[in-house]
């Protein structure tokens, strides 16, 4: 199939420009090179986080089950373009290694949270079409940057309009958005890999959004099994690289489809901010969110406040108390299951049980915490200190990366009170590039030849020919 060229004379959009006009015409930007160095480089510590979390998650016993299931769904075949699946000594068709990788991505739910997860399904497809169409490192990250960017701001034009005020509760929608937006983005890397002119981007751009999956929220916060982690970045990358080699066939979608009166602004909020999608309002690059803790973002911010109390105070100020968490109201009834976390994903997603971990002394919580959540349920301070966790909606909080946190006495009397504007990782107190780094070294060198050599070869991508080091260079297990 050969990909419409940026170069030919069908580039005019017609029309008074919709959102995803706009976005194709900022892909096509993006794949001349039209971004600042920030952008560039946050662009390459979103790809080492990510294929970090990879990395790691292929060493686990999810990992390896879906890679096993992939093999023998997606095997290469002798005129399908194929990729590699990190981690593992195994070659997939393009969409097989995608899926593989979003998957063990994240699994340990560390990936970042860039306009909600948007690193995940984009570095997914830039992996498996850096290989399948043998791009460069500057290709590649050009695709990379249109992909993440055009992620961020489909997603934050709902969830930031307004300071999230006109977000629809989870329990209006049943929709966790963060695929959907993930789709159109992969889509836009797509058609920049592909080299598709402005009129086609566009297609491809409204065939992601149609064909996205719905991402419901009963999976993430109710009993979703071990499905989960494909959701975010896995399947967004397959139906993102199938929407852009639709359109480079000359198939065309909806280009409304945001900001119509039954699209998908109006699904999952009561009102949109077009600026953010237009990029008025700044790159969402250039304030990067990445998880330091690895459980649901919703969470990080009580986590943070109830360490930050048990530093001051010592733990014995949450004895026979109540913690009283404040969330924007979308985010409270989803995170207050008192229900004792029975898997790691219900583990990862339950906000009493990474609080009470918070009150018990960790500072950070880290995968261990999932993985042996038995032993540490098994601590009766944990238990108790989960039954005394209190989320309540507070609408005067502006972002779920904000929390008030009170300690109760049993009169109702606050002990004390502890608020986050901006959780660790967050966009107000964001990751530092050495502690990303420090990150990925504890991920992935159990996984790697040469650990920092492979940090260095993706921190410098631009000077790379050839991208076989994510793949060579890895510790690579049968299946």
């Amino acid at each position: 199939m050969t990909a419409t060229s940026a170069t030919d004379t069908d580039t005019a959009l017609p029309g008074e420009p919709t959102l995803l006009h706009h976005l194709a015409i900022f892909a096509r930007a993006v794949a001349v090179g039209r971004f600042s160095d920030t952008v560039l480089t946050e662009a390459k510590y979103c790809l080492l986080d990510t294929v970090g979390c990879m990395i790691a998650g292929a060493r686990l016993p999810e990992g390896r089950a879906f890679a096993q299931a992939e093999a023998g769904i997606s095997p290469a075949a002798p005129g399908i373009p194929a990729a590699h699946v990190l981690g593992f000594d195994l070659r997939l068709t393009e969409a097989g290694a995608a899926r593989v990788n979003g998957y063990t991505g994240d699994i340990l739910e560390l990936n970042d949270l860039i306009g909600g997860h948007a690193s995940i399904g984009a570095v997914s497809a830039a992996l498996a079409l850096a290989e399948t169409q043998g791009l460069s490192g500057v290709q590649t990250l050009r695709a990379l940057i249109a992909g993440i960017e055009i992620t961020a701001r489909v997603n934050m034009g709902y969830r930031e309009s307004n300071d999230g005020r006109d977000n629809r509760p989870f329990t209006d929608v049943g929709i966790s958005s963060e695929g959907i937006p993930s789709t159109i983005g992969v889509s836009a890397l797509t058609a920049v890999a592909l080299g598709l002119d402005e009129v086609r981007t566009c297609a491809a751009l409204g065939i992601g959004g149609t064909l996205a999956g719905w991402c419901p929220v009963e999976v993430l916060f109710g009993v979703g099994g071990t499905i989960k982690p494909v959701m975010f970045g896995g399947w967004p990358a397959t139906v993102g690289m199938l929407a852009g080699r639709y359109a480079a066939a000359g198939v065309t979608g909806p280009t409304h489809l945001l900001e119509s009166p039954v699209g998908l602004y109006a699904t999952l909020a009561k009102g949109h901010d077009p600026e953010i999608v237009k990029g008025s309002r700044g790159w969402q690059l250039e304030r990067p969110r990445r998880k330091w803790h690895a459980c649901c973002g919703f969470i990080h911010a009580g986590v943070d406040g109830v360490a930050a109390l048990r530093h001051r105070y010592g733990r014995q100020i949450f004895e026979g108390a109540t913690v009283e968490i404040g969330v924007v109201p979308p985010v409270a009834t989803v995170i207050s299951s008192a229900k004792l976390p029975e898997t790691e994903t219900e583990a990862r997603f339950s906000g009493r049980y990474n609080v009470a971990l918070a009150a018990a002394g960790a500072d950070r919580i880290v995968p261990t915490h999932a993985a042996k959540a038995a032993e540490f349920l098994a601590d009766p301070f944990v238990t108790a200190m989960m039954a005394r966790i209190r989320y309540v909606g507070n609408d005067e909080l502006p972002h779920f990366s904000h929390s008030h946190v009170r300690v109760l006495g049993p009169d109702g009397e606050a002990r004390a009170e502890q608020r986050i504007s901006g959780y660790k990782g967050s966009a107000a107190q964001p990751l530092t590039h050495a502690e990303v780094m420090e990150k990925f070294l504890d991920l992935a060198s159990p996984g790697l030849k040469e650990p920092r050599d492979y940090m260095d070869k993706v921190l410098t991508l631009e000077t790379q020919q050839s991208l076989s080091f994510l793949y060579d260079d890895i510790h690579a297990q049968r299946i």
